[in-house]
C-alpha cells in the first residue's frame, strides 16, 4: 500500500519540480516571441512562488521538443506549471500546518543520489548554479515533496477498497490490452565504448575526442571474451567480472524477461537467430558490443488473468485515489487565497 500511494503522489501532481536525475543545460526558448514571466508568478496564503522553479521545469519541456513552439503554446505551459506550483504549495502549507515531520537523513539520501553522476561536489554545485538553483532550493524542494505524500497518503489512506470482483471485470472488459508479444531472456556480456567508471570520471569533450579509440579497444574486448567463451568459459561468470552493464553484472549478466522491441533491433535480431543456451556472435549497439546467451523463449500470448491481477488492482486504486485527491485539492483552493501574476 506504501508503494501505492507514493506512486500516486508523482503520478498525478509531478511534485518533483527540483528533484531531477540530472541537471541539464538551459536550452533558449525556440522561438523569437519573448515569453515574459514575472519574478513572482502566484502566490498562496501570502507565500511566493517564484519564476525560477517555472523556467527551470520549461526549459527542460522546451529542450524536448521537436519544433519551435508558439507564443500561445509557450503560455500554455507556463499556466500549466504555475497550477502545479500551486496545488504543491498548498498541499505543502497544510502539512507544516499539521506539523508533519520531515526526516532530514532522508532528505541527504536523495542528495546524495542527485549527485552521484557528477565527479564531484563542486561540478554538481556548478550544474545547479547554472540552472540558477542552490543547494538550499534543491532541499526545500525535497521537503515539499515529502510533506506533500505524507499529507496526501493520510487523505486516501482506508478509503479505497479495490474488490477481486471489480479487478475480473476490467479484465474482461481490456482483454485487448493483455495480448503479450513474443518475449525471451537472455543473458549479455556488454563491452561499453565508454565505460562506467570512465564515463564517472572523464570530461565529455575528452571522452568524444578518444572516441574512436575507445571503440577499438571496446570491440577488442568482446573478440577476447567470446574467445574465452568459445574456450569453454563460464558465460555467467564472465559477465559477473567484465561486463561493463553495473545493472546485470551481479546476476551474471541475466536481463530478465524483455519483450521484442525494447531492446536495440540489432540486439533482437541477433536473439531470433539463437535456440536457448545458445550464445551469438558480436552484436554492434549504440551502447557498445555485447555478446548474448538465450535462456529461453516464449511466443506472443494472452497474459492470463493471474498474471495481471496484481497490475490491474494497483491501476484501479491509482485512478480511484485520483479522484479522492482531486477532492481534496478542491477543498483547499476554496479556503485558500491564491493570486495569479502571470496572464
Amino acid at each position: 500500500m506504501k508503494n501505492r500511494l507514493c506512486l500516486l503522489v508523482l503520478a498525478i501532481f509531478s511534485l518533483c519540480a527540483l528533484t531531477f536525475t540530472a541537471v541539464e543545460t538551459a536550452s533558449a526558448l525556440p522561438s523569437s516571441e519573448t515569453l515574459k514571466i514575472p519574478d513572482v508568478v502566484a502566490r498562496v496564503n501570502g507565500v511566493d512562488i517564484q519564476a525560477k522553479y517555472i523556467k527551470f521545469r520549461l526549459s527542460k519541456i522546451l529542450k524536448n521538443v521537436q519544433r519551435p513552439l508558439t507564443l500561445r503554446e509557450r503560455t500554455s505551459i507556463v499556466k500549466d506549471l504555475i497550477e502545479k506550483e500551486v496545488v504543491r504549495e498548498l498541499v505543502y502549507q497544510q502539512g507544516k500546518e499539521r506539523k508533519l515531520e520531515v526526516d532530514s537523513d532522508l532528505i541527504e539520501k536523495e542528495v546524495k543520489a542527485l549527485r552521484e553522476p557528477y565527479a564531484s561536489d563542486e561540478e554538481f554545485e556548478k550544474a545547479l548554479s547554472k540552472r540558477d538553483i542552490t543547494l538550499k532550493d534543491l532541499k526545500n524542494s525535497m521537503e515539499i515533496d515529502i510533506h506533500a505524500r505524507q499529507l496526501l497518503n493520510e487523505q486516501i489512506k482506508g478509503k479505497i477498497n479495490i474488490s477481486d470482483e471489480d479487478v475480473k471485470k476490467y479484465y474482461e472488459d481490456n482483454k485487448q490490452k493483455f495480448h503479450r508479444p513474443e518475449s525471451f531472456r537472455t543473458r549479455h556480456i556488454l563491452a561499453s565504448i565508454f565505460p562506467p567508471d570512465m564515463l564517472r570520471s572523464t570530461p565529455i569533450k575528452e571522452l568524444q575526442e578518444r572516441r574512436d579509440e575507445l571503440t577499438k579497444k571496446a570491440e577488442e574486448k568482446i573478440d577476447g571474451i567470446i574467445k574465452e567463451l568459445k574456450g569453454g568459459a563460464s558465460f555467467k561468470e564472465l559477465a559477473k567480472e567484465k561486463s561493463d552493464d553495473e545493472s546485470s553484472q551481479d546476476s551474471g549478466g541475466d536481463l530478465d524477461i524483455i519483450y521484442k522491441g525494447i531492446l536495440d533491433p540489432a540486439f533482437d535480431e541477433a536473439i531470433s537467430k539463437l535456440k536457448p543456451g545458445e550464445v551469438s556472435e558480436k552484436v554492434t549497439t549504440r551502447f557498445g558490443f555485447h555478446v548474448i546467451q538465450l535462456i529461453e523463449k516464449h511466443p506472443p500470448e494472452q497474459a492470463p488473468f493471474e498474471d495481471m491481477k496484481g497490475s490491474i488492482q494497483k491501476f484501479l486504486f491509482m485512478e480511484e485515489a485520483k479522484k479522492e485527491v482531486e477532492v481534496y485539492i478542491k477543498g483547499l483552493r476554496k479556503e485558500a487565497k491564491i493570486e495569479n501574476f502571470f496572464r
